[in-house]
């Protein structure tokens, strides 16, 4: 079993030269929030920002030395180094408890054991300060810890590149003004560095980030020089250099650096915000001009988060595969025509040639004359084969008449000694030609439905090529004041994908899996797209506390429907059968199938006619392809077996309903001030080999009823007894008006299976 040392050396090497120096820069962090005190009698608070990246799991090992460097650089009074090793105590202990149970360390636990690691400070600095500064350097590092991990996570979990949330920002300027305190006080031989910071950050706020948030990091700089100083003078000053800065702006990089020197010039000089000496212009100088020779393209780059996210080359890249999907797929939908050319395709058969007669004549002749002895007498007689004797009587056997001795010629009455044996093959021989021919015919019924099929694939996916080849526009604007938008309720969105297809949004968030729950979310969705949006799908966890939301623009209406439905008299089940499915997200497919007859035979017939039809439209095939192919399996199925069939697809987008019909009796359309009758004049499916359906698209509004019935209601009512009923209804709620038809229907004697189907716009 490995030692302590070996697992932990080798969980060091894991880390890159990178990171390893970053920890090792840690240190700066640590020592000025150890010397950020506003008084001597108060600790400091490095403490919280080493909870908040023990927290964010940082290394443990390699991030206690740095806090311990940074507090010993700070203080290194005997108080300093207790509050700069207990932490470390404390804390690593908990760690090896939270893993010994198996329990990650949450914000609340770290807050306690930082808490408990303040005790022995507490102990021994009672005796040398009064209470109240040990309880306000106690309630102050609790305070600092939660804003310094609220920052700390946002940065080192989720990544410098991601917009701040509200309560990120706020920490972040609390954090900034704390290390900025510490960095006042710090003195190198009567120079401060804080000033060169200043000089440095007013330049950076002035042409890199933007007014709103170049204003919060100049206030929250000059709020720790003002604290250290215990006068808002610093502050002000800080304000004054950004505010002249930004004025000159536009005229270039050097005009706004002169500007910071003058403004630090009088406010030192003259308002006296600070003690000014020579080192104090010379410091806020150098700390400009640093940032002043930067390249342009350094200092547009200076931002702490890019709202760009770095996804305009993720979008090219997704333009550049859809680009080649098209293509693929194009390249497959040809394959698939070629394919239902070459089934289409009909090769020659055997004795194509000749007349069905002849083909059976010569059956018999090979089956009665091949091994008789007197063939080649016969042959010789007759001057040919002995096949062109038996035309006649296979003809009349053709024709489904009983052949007799008197259907033969003279010459083969005469000649024969085995006339029945060939009456017998005649008749075994239109048979086998029988057989045969319907076995063909099953079988370019048979190539012809794969033809189809393959059509049909090949329509399929050229229809998908053309949605994914379809243009797609990505809106970043939209995306960045999404962002903002969620960052202003605490909902920290890592990540906004948004595009428009045929003026429909489609949106995809990365947001903290704690604010996936949250009402706002939604809402501020809807409300900066302009339009209503629904989620779509189940929200998919990506890792490190994060979770991806797929957003859909919501159809501009919706649905609602009813069903009523009474067997026949005396049958053993209800020969309609119906469906009722959403396809897409945006469309609702409904049907009613009556099969031939009534009871169980007719509902397995209705049964086998919906699942296809059903199935074939949410693939996506096309109406009148759908219908062809489920026409012709039935017919394979059973030439008996026929069903009238009624569907309708209503569009949510566009308020269209398209009616399909094939054999079914009228449909019906409620309207607030009339009732419309949709006819239908198709044979029902499975009679014929090419179904040719009756189609028709009528426009609804919102608050109109679709009705669908079977022939058990309409050859009782009419179609105009059941518009009138649907006009005198004094309601438009699918499922009562469904109930009314059919009782009605009941009333006047309904003798067959009887089925209602109601489905409202609104």
């Amino acid at each position: 079993m490995p030692s302590a040392y070996t697992c932990l050396m080798k969980k060091l090497s894991n880390y890159r030269d990178g990171d390893i120096f970053l920890y090792l820069l840690s240190v700066v962090p640590f020592f000025l929030c150890a010397n950020a005190r506003i008084d001597e009698n108060v600790l400091g608070l490095a403490l919280g920002l080493y909870v908040a990246l023990i927290y964010c799991r940082c290394n443990f090992f390699l991030i206690s030395p740095m806090y311990v460097a940074g507090c010993a650089l700070a203080d290194a009074s005997v108080v300093g180094l207790i509050y700069a090793l207990s932490p470390v105590f404390f804390l690593g202990t908990a760690k090896v408890l939270h893993y010994a149970f198996a329990k990650p360390m949450n914000m609340l636990s770290a807050n306690v054991f930082a808490c408990m690691s303040l005790l022995p400070v507490f102990v021994f600095d009672l005796g040398v300060h009064e209470l109240p500064y040990v309880i306000a350097s106690v309630a102050l590092n609790q305070v600092f810890c939660y804003c310094a991990t609220v920052v700390c996570y946002a940065l080192v979990v989720r990544g410098v590149r991601n917009k701040l949330s509200a309560d990120e920002i706020l920490g972040g300027a609390i954090f900034l003004a704390i290390a900025s305190l510490g960095l006042y006080r710090a003195d190198v031989f009567g120079f401060m560095p804080y000033f060169l910071i200043v000089g440095w950050a007013v330049m950076a706020c002035t042409h890199s980030f933007s007014l709103s948030a170049g204003t919060l990091i100049c206030f929250a700089i000059g709020a720790g020089g003002a604290a250290a100083e215990t006068d808002l003078g610093v502050c002000a000053a800080v304000i004054a250099m950004f505010a002249a800065a930004s004025g000159f702006r536009k005229l270039g990089i050097w005009f706004s650096f002169a500007a910071v020197l003058l403004t630090d010039l009088l406010c030192g000089v003259f308002f006296n915000a600070y003690e000014y000496d020579l080192l104090h212009p010379i410091a806020v100088a150098a700390g400009a001009f640093a940032f002043a020779v930067l390249p342009s393209k350094v200092r547009a780059k200076m931002p702490v988060y890019i709202t760009d996210n770095g996804l305009s080359s993720a979008k090219q890249m997704v333009k550049h595969n859809r680009n080649e999907v098209f293509s693929r797929l194009t390249g497959v939908a040809k394959v698939f025509y070629e394919m239902g050319d070459c089934f289409g395709y009909r090769p020659s058969r055997a004795f194509a040639d000749k007349s069905p007669a002849q083909v059976v004549s010569r059956e018999v002749m090979l089956r009665t004359c091949a091994n008789c002895p007197t063939r080649a007498a016969c042959q010789a007689a007759l001057g040919s084969d002995t096949g062109i004797l038996f035309e006649g009587v296979a003809s009349v056997a053709l024709g489904g008449g009983r052949i007799t001795a008197s259907d033969l010629p003279t010459f083969v009455n005469a000649r024969c000694t085995n006339i029945p044996a060939v009456l017998a093959s005649c008749v075994e021989s239109v048979s086998d030609y029988n057989a045969r021919k319907e076995n063909e015919k099953q079988y370019e019924l048979s190539q012809q439905i794969v033809a189809e099929q393959m059509y049909g694939v090949g329509k399929l996916i050229s229809n998908l090529a053309d949605d994914v080849n379809r243009g797609v526009t990505f809106d970043s604007t939209l995306e960045r004041r999404l962002e903002e938008e969620l960052s202003y309720c605490n909902i920290v969105c890592t990540e906004a994908v948004m595009y428009s297809k045929e003026g429909d949004f489609f949106l995809n968030l990365t947001v903290r899996t704690d604010d996936v729950q949250k009402h706002a979310l939604d809402e501020i969705v809807c409300k900066v797209l302009g339009c209503k949006m629904r989620r779509n799908g189940v929200p998919q966890p990506v890792g490190s506390g994060k979770t991806s939301l797929s957003f859909c623009a919501e159809p501009r209406y919706g649905a609602v429907y009813g069903e009523a439905t009474a067997r026949k008299d005396g049958s053993d089940g209800n020969g309609d059968v119906k469906s009722v499915q959403k396809i897409g997200g945006d469309k609702i497919f409904f049907a009613i199938c009556d099969g031939m007859g009534s009871g169980t035979d007719a509902r397995e017939n209705s049964d086998a006619t919906l699942n296809m039809v059903e199935n074939f439209y949410k693939a996506g095939f096309e109406g009148e392809n759908v219908l062809n192919m489920v026409n012709r399996l039935l017919m394979l199925r059973s030439k008996d077996s026929f069903s009238a069939l009624d569907l309708c697809v209503i569009d949510l987008r566009r308020a269209i309903a398209h009616f399909v019909k094939l054999g079914g009796v009228q449909s019906f359309i409620k309207r607030a001030d009339n009732v419309e009758i949709v006819n239908s004049s198709a044979l029902p499916i499975g009679i014929v080999e090419e179904a040719i359906p009756f189609t028709d698209n009528k426009l609804l509004s919102s608050g109109d009823v679709v009705m669908l019935v079977s022939d058990g209601i309409a050859d009782s009512l009419g179609a105009d007894g059941i518009s009138l009923i649907l006009s005198r209804a004094e309601t438009d709620c699918p499922e009562e008006l469904c109930n009314i038809v059919l009782a009605q229907a009941t009333r006047h004697g309904a003798k067959d299976d009887s089925t209602a189907i109601a489905v409202r716009i609104v």
